[in-house]
């Protein structure tokens, strides 16, 4: 009971990853999805039990502005999930795909009245609150799967006009508050995904897809991919944090994004290799901080 005590909220952050490395790899290696989703889940179950058996627990941790937007990867782990139930079950998949939505909603009208309209602090907005408003893009990106696309469509533009607020509040809080905390500083590796994810969410769920709109969401998330590499490569040897999983799945979606380019829109040679290298990136980096959470675990079990 002990390993279901410690497990942290943010570790949501790698099912989150886990589950979706294994839609991106499984066009290479069919196993692999098998793999990352089969260790996703079990995660995914752990923190489940968590949620049942330690709810004052739960509670606690929704005082942190931090903690919560960053649980906003559990509500689109589940929709993330849907896609894995819908080869055995579709009603069950869909009605998976539901709870995560529901859940997530729920969650942005919590985050909006307690950290936004009431005891909101510049020094407290972090990349994690990207994952509370346009985190609601995971279900454009799943939408498909259930057919779906027009509702899935919504949640993009949800998703769009949330960054397009929340984009310069998240620099100015940079800006004008550089020092973070090394708790935090794993956060700021989630610019990459900000904007894949809109790119994934709009051509899964677009009816006619714009290629200009497309190649420029494209340049710009490219440049916050290599910011971000080098914020991992700069920040990887810190002391271990549950803030950790926010290195995960941000490189998992920047080469979604350049899949879904390379499969919706065209491919070259450039983007093909590019994809490969962003696909061994996102594995390297996924795998890296699972072997440190599978330590950080082992360790508070040796602590009670």
């Amino acid at each position: 009971m002990n390993l279901i005590k410690n497990i942290p909220i943010p570790i949501c952050g790698l099912i989150l990853a886990l589950l979706s490395l294994g839609n991106l790899t499984q066009d290479i290696q069919p196993a692999l999805k098998i793999l990352f989703g089969s260790i996703g889940v079990i995660l995914l179950i752990l923190i489940i039990l968590k949620i049942v058996s330690y709810p004052d627990s739960i509670l606690k941790d929704f005082k942190n502005p931090v903690i919560v937007s960053s649980s906003g990867t559990f509500s689109m782990s589940l929709m993330i999930l849907s896609t894995y139930a819908i080869q055995f079950s579709p009603t069950l998949a869909y009605a998976i795909w539901i709870i995560g939505i529901a859940l997530h909603i729920m969650l942005m009208i919590y985050f909006t009245y307690h950290f936004i309209m009431h005891n909101f602090n510049i020094s407290n907005v972090y990349p994690s609150y990207w994952i509370v408003y346009i985190g609601i893009t995971m279900g454009a990106i799943t939408s498909s799967v259930h057919g779906i696309t027009e509702i899935g469509f919504c949640f993009f533009i949800v998703g769009f006009i949330a960054m397009l607020i929340t984009f310069p509040l998240v620099v100015y809080r940079y800006l004008t508050c550089p020092d973070v905390p090394d708790v935090n500083k794993p956060l700021i590796c989630i610019f990459t995904a900000v904007l894949s994810i809109l790119i994934v969410g709009y051509l899964n769920s677009a009816q006619t897809v714009s290629n200009e709109f497309v190649i420029v969401l494209y340049v710009l998330a490219c440049v916050l991919y290599v910011f971000s590499l080098l914020k991992f490569i700069q920040y990887r040897n810190l002391d271990f944090y549950p803030s950790f999983s926010a290195f995960t799945f941000p490189f998992v979606i920047s080469a979604l994004a350049t899949k879904g380019i390379n499969t919706k829109i065209g491919s070259n040679l450039i983007l093909t290799n590019v994809l490969s290298v962003e696909i061994a990136i996102a594995i390297v980096i996924v795998v890296y901080i699972l072997w440190r959470y599978i330590n950080f675990l082992k360790n508070s079990e040796s602590r009670n």
